[in-house]
């Protein structure tokens, strides 16, 4: 029996060394000519001679996965062993040096959000305090700002735009038309007024689409940043001649061109809702071939 299992050992390892190296990444044996300068590596958990690789070839092989992902930990692609890689050390000042890389490296993210944020803040200021000018009047606006707390100022100005931007995203116009379609419903007064009312919903989808409509974020952002300078440009317009002040023409030129916008794009939804209430599906035509046959 000892001799037996001896022959089998002899035999397995015999079997072993004989097994002919196969480069999973090249393709190229042991046999080549060639090959027989290259070194190879066992680098994973593969059995057969699939589990040899030149070690230039794993060491491309691995440089083009670093490549796409630097996070991403080499591995086997078929047991998915990771390969253990080492490094020759280096000396103490390149450790230095790398180590300040990778703290500048983790560092810079949270630089650069700072940088991005403050630049956001400042932008938001300094647009905060040219439309109080634009609004009140340079004069009154550089008094109030020189007399207001600077702290407090800091705090104000920036809130501005932010209000602007959050005021723009009420839509008070598709509220407004909801509450006009349910109360002309119930007098017939307002429903002779207002004959275009008179049209039914087919069905409660096309309504709820219609009001549900998407939010361009571009165009709420330049309506919003824009509103006081229109506000001053309709109010010098409307109210130039009168006894207001600066403030007051622009607040009463800001309400005239939200009532007069507000008018026209209530009118223009209550007529697209009635173009999509007489949707319907019509017959494929028929080709002059299709008759034919």
């Amino acid at each position: 029996m000892e001799n037996a299992s001896t022959g089998q050992r002899s035999s397995s390892c015999s079997q072993e060394t004989s097994e002919q190296k196969h480069c999973w990444v090249c393709f190229g044996t042991d046999d080549d000519d060639y090959e027989s300068s290259r070194d190879w590596v066992s680098p994973c958990k593969c059995r057969g001679s699939t589990r040899w690789v030149h070690q230039d070839c794993v060491q491309r092989w691995v440089d083009e996965k670093l490549k796409e992902n630097l996070s991403v930990k080499a591995h086997c692609p078929q047991c998915h062993t990771q390969y253990i890689i080492v490094y020759d050390e280096v000396n103490y000042f390149v450790r230095i040096l790398n180590k300040l890389d990778k703290t500048a490296n983790q560092l810079c993210p949270f630089l650069a959000a700072g940088v991005v944020v403050s630049t956001l803040y400042w932008s938001a200021a300094s647009y905060g305090a040219i439309t109080m000018m634009q609004v009140m009047g340079e004069r009154e606006a550089i008094t109030m700002m020189e007399n207001t707390d600077s702290c407090m100022l800091l705090l104000v100005l920036p809130s501005i735009p932010l209000s602007l931007i959050l005021g723009k995203t009420i839509n008070w116009e598709e509220t407004l038309l909801l509450f006009v379609q349910r109360f002309t419903s119930q007098l017939p007064l307002l429903r002779t007024i207002m004959p275009s009312f008179l049209c039914e919903p087919v069905n409660n989808s096309t309504s709820t689409v219609q009001f549900n409509s998407v939010v361009n974020p571009t165009t709420t952002l330049c309506a919003a940043l824009l509103l006081p300078t229109t506000a001053t440009v309709v109010g010098n317009l409307l109210f130039d001649n009168s006894s207001y002040s600066y403030l007051q023409k622009t607040l009463l030129g800001g309400l005239v061109y939200i009532a007069v916008k507000g008018v026209f794009r209530i009118y223009q939804r209550q007529h697209n809702i009635i173009k999509e209430r007489t949707r319907k599906v019509v017959d494929y035509p028929e080709t002059d071939t299709e008759e034919n046959n």
